[in-house]
């Protein structure tokens, strides 16, 4: 069973996404905001991450910064859920969040569930 760690200040978001990714076979495991979800992604690592962007604490784009620069974390996926992308033109959501020049796929908010698992999938190799 593959793990994955939503990383998200919003509570209904981490109850829907625990119910619908714990149906389809998931560990589900979660943190509340990008410094408690960096720690737990270098505790537990994870096979995959969702990171939201804007977040107490610690932005997303700061903590994928910090995974990217952890050997131990630097190869996990991560998968952005995000409404910053609902003002961004559509091809530039396509190319996906962009961190110190990487890109990374984004899921905007809110979010149809078949395309989060299509991409959950997708990264994941399943």
């Amino acid at each position: 069973m593959k793990t994955v760690l939503l990383v998200d200040d919003d509570p209904d978001i981490t109850e829907v996404l625990k119910v619908r990714l714990e149906a389809n076979q998931y560990q589900f495991l979660s943190a509340a905001d990008g410094e408690e979800g960096v720690r737990s992604a270098q505790t537990i690592k994870p096979d995959l991450i969702i990171m939201d962007i804007m977040m107490p604490k610690m932005s997303g784009g700061d903590a994928v910064r910090l995974l990217r620069s952890d050997h131990k974390t630097k190869h996990i996926p991560v998968l952005f859920l995000t409404a910053v992308t609902a003002n961004m033109p559509q091809d530039t959501v396509d190319r996906g969040i962009n961190v110190d020049g990487q890109y990374f796929p984004a899921v905007s908010k809110p979010f149809k569930t078949e395309k989060l698992l299509f991409e959950i999938r997708r990264l994941l190799g399943d």
